[in-house]
C-alpha cells in the first residue's frame, strides 16, 4: 500500500506546500472575512436564544461528522500511500459509514436535543444529518486536492458555495428560524463545495470493494476517527454542557465569543491540516529536513496567531459591541480568556498533524482521550462559581498545562527536542505581539465611543507588530517576488542588510 518513493526533500515539498498554504491560507481568509460581514447582518436578525438552539444541533452534527468518514481521507491525502489501491475502498466505506451514522443521527435527533438542553434544535439536527452524508460521498476527492496540495481548486469551491449558502442563511433568517437558517445554509454550502471539488480531480474514484485493502486502511484510519470523535467531543463539550445547565441563551452567548475567538484558528487551522500534513508525511522521522520544516511552520503560524489573540484580548469590548451589538455585550469577557485559547490551540493542532503525517495517529487519539477526560468535570465544577468565564479559563489552563506538554512528549519520537524548537520559533512573535498590545491598549485611551476605540486600537497595535516582527516576516516570506511585492520586500532588505551589519559586532561582543 505504500507509494512510489518521492524525490521530493525539502526543498521540494517545501515549494508545493508552500503553494498550498498560500492557497489555503488565501481561501481561509476570504471565506473567514467574508463569512464574518454576513454574521454581522445575521447575528443581528436572530436572537441569541435562536443562536443557541443552532448552536446545540451543531454539537451533535460535529460530533457524528467527525466520525463519519471513519478517518479514511487521510489514506488518500498521505503522500506515502498510493491512491489507485486505496482511493475506491476508502469511497465506499466513507458513503456507507456516513449513511448509517446519519440515519442515527436522525433518529436519535429528539432525544439528542433534550439532552442538550434545547428541545427545539431537533430539527435543525435532522437537517444537518444530511450534511453529514455529503460529507461521506464527497471524502475522496476533497483528499485528492489536499494530497496534491491543490489547495486553489478547494478555494474556488468554497467561493462558489459561498453564495448560495449564505443567500439561504440570509433569506431564512428574514423569514424568523434562525436555527433551521443556519442548519439549511450549512447543507446547501457542503452540496454546492462537495459538487465543485469533485469536478476538479484528475480522476474519479468509483465505490468498489477491494477486500485486500481494507484492514490496511481501517488499521489507519479508525485510530484517527477515534482521534477526530475525541477531538470534536473536546470542542465540543463545553457548548453540550453550558446547554445542558444553563440554557440555549447561555449556549448563544458562548458560541459567539468562541466562534469571534476561533477567527484566527480557524484560518489556521485550514491550511495546517490541508498542507502541514501532507508534507509531514513526506518528510523521514529524525530527519533534519523534518526538524527545520516544523520549526518554519511554527514560526509562521505563531506570526499569525499571536497578534490576533493580543489584540483580541485587548479590544474584545469594543469588537463584540460594534460588530453584533449590545444584546452581545456579556461574550466581551469570554472572549478575551478564549483569545488566550486559540493562540495556543493553533500550535496543538500543527503538533497533532505532525503526529498523523508521521503515522502516529494513536498518539493523537491518546492526548485528545486525556483533554477530554479532563475538560468535562472541570467545565461542569466551573460553571456554577464562576459562569462562561470560568468554562473559558478552563481550556486554557487545560491547554497550557497538560495538553501541549503531552503533545511535545509525543513528538519526540520524530523530532528531538521538540520543546526547545517550539519555544525559539514562537518567542520573538509572542514579545512582538506583546508589544503592539501595548500600543493598541494606549492608543484606546485617545479615542471616544466603541468604534472609534476600535480603528484607533486596531491601527496601533497592527502597525507596531509589523514594525516589531519585519525581520521574523522576511525570513518566511520568499527570497523573490515580482511586481510590488517584489519591490517593497527588496526595499526592506536595502533596509535590514546595513543595520544588521553594525549588528553584528555588537552581538559578537555579548557572547
Amino acid at each position: 500500500m505504500t507509494a512510489p518513493p518521492e524525490s521530493a526533500g525539502l526543498e521540494g515539498i517545501g515549494a508545493r506546500a508552500a503553494r498550498g498554504a498560500l492557497w489555503s491560507g488565501a481561501n481561509a481568509l476570504m471565506m473567514k472575512l467574508a463569512g464574518i460581514a454576513v454574521m454581522v447582518v445575521v447575528v443581528r436578525l436572530v436572537t441569541p436564544h435562536e443562536f443557541g438552539v443552532f448552536a446545540a444541533a451543531l454539537v451533535v452534527h460535529a460530533i457524528v461528522s467527525s466520525f463519519g468518514e471513519l478517518g479514511l481521507s487521510s489514506c488518500v491525502a498521505r503522500r506515502d500511500l498510493d491512491p489507485e489501491r486505496v482511493a475506491s475502498t476508502v469511497a465506499l466505506l466513507a458513503i456507507a459509514s456516513s449513511f448509517v451514522l446519519a440515519g442515527g443521527m436522525a433518529l436519535a435527533a429528539d432525544p439528542l436535543a433534550r439532552l442538550l438542553g434545547a428541545p427545539e434544535a431537533a430539527a435543525p439536527i435532522r437537517v444537518l444529518a444530511i450534511a453529514v452524508v455529503l460529507g461521506g460521498v464527497f471524502t475522496v476527492p476533497g483528499a485528492l486536492l489536499v494530497r496534491e496540495f491543490r489547495q486553489g481548486k478547494v478555494f474556488l469551491a468554497s467561493a462558489v458555495a459561498f453564495v448560495p449558502g449564505n443567500l439561504v442563511l440570509v433569506l431564512l433568517a428574514l423569514q424568523g428560524d434562525g436555527a433551521m437558517a443556519f442548519a439549511w445554509s450549512r447543507v446547501v454550502s457542503q452540496l454546492v463545495s462537495g459538487i465543485v471539488m469533485a469536478l476538479s480531480v484528475d480522476r474519479t474514484y468509483w465505490p468498489l470493494l477491494r477486500r485486500a485493502e481494507v484492514g490496511p486502511v481501517l488499521r489507519f484510519g479508525l485510530p484517527l476517527a477515534g482521534a477526530n470523535l475525541l477531538g470534536y467531543s473536546l470542542l465540543n463539550a463545553d457548548y453540550a454542557i453550558i446547554g445542558a445547565f444553563l440554557g440555549p441563551v447561555e449556549l448563544g452567548i458562548y458560541t459567539l465569543a468562541f466562534t469571534v475567538a476561533s477567527w484566527s484558528t480557524s484560518v489556521m487551522s485550514s491550511t495546517i491540516n490541508s498542507v502541514a500534513m501532507p508534507a509531514f508525511s513526506a518528510l523521514g522521522a529524525g530527519s533534519a529536513e523534518l526538524r527545520a520544516f516544523l520549526a518554519r511552520t511554527s514560526r509562521l503560524v505563531a506570526l499569525i496567531a499571536f497578534p490576533v489573540t493580543a489584540l483580541t484580548l485587548v479590544l474584545a469590548g469594543e469588537l463584540v459591541a460594534v460588530l453584533y451589538g449590545g444584546t452581545w455585550a456579556p461574550a466581551a469577557p469570554v472572549l478575551r480568556v478564549l483569545a488566550l485559547y486559540g493562540g495556543v490551540f493553533a500550535l496543538s493542532l500543527l503538533l497533532s498533524n505532525l503526529l498523523v503525517g508521521q503515522g502516529r495517529a494513536g498518539a493523537v487519539f491518546g492526548v485528545q482521550a486525556v483533554w477530554l477526560v479532563l475538560l468535562i468535570p472541570a467545565v461542569g465544577l466551573s460553571l456554577g462559581p464562576f459562569g462562561l468565564t470560568g468554562a473559558a479559563w478552563v481550556h486554557v489552563a487545560v491547554i497550557v498545562a497538560v495538553i501541549m506538554p503531552l503533545y511535545l512528549r509525543a513528538v519526540r519520537g520524530s523530532v528531538p527536542a521538540p520543546g526547545r524548537l517550539l519555544l525559539r520559533a514562537a518567542a520573538g512573535p509572542a514579545g512582538a505581539a506583546a508589544a503592539a498590545a501595548a500600543l493598541a491598549l494606549a492608543a484606546v485611551s485617545f479615542a471616544g465611543g466603541d468604534l472609534g476605540r476600535l480603528l484607533l486600537g486596531g491601527f496601533a497595535g497592527c502597525v507596531g507588530y509589523l514594525a516589531f516582527s519585519a525581520p521574523m516576516l522576511r525570513r518566511v516570506l520568499p527570497a523573490r517576488a515580482g511586481g510590488s511585492a517584489g519591490k517593497l520586500l527588496a526595499a526592506y532588505d536595502r533596509f535590514e542588510r546595513p543595520l544588521l551589519a553594525r549588528l553584528r559586532p555588537v552581538r559578537e561582543g555579548i557572547r
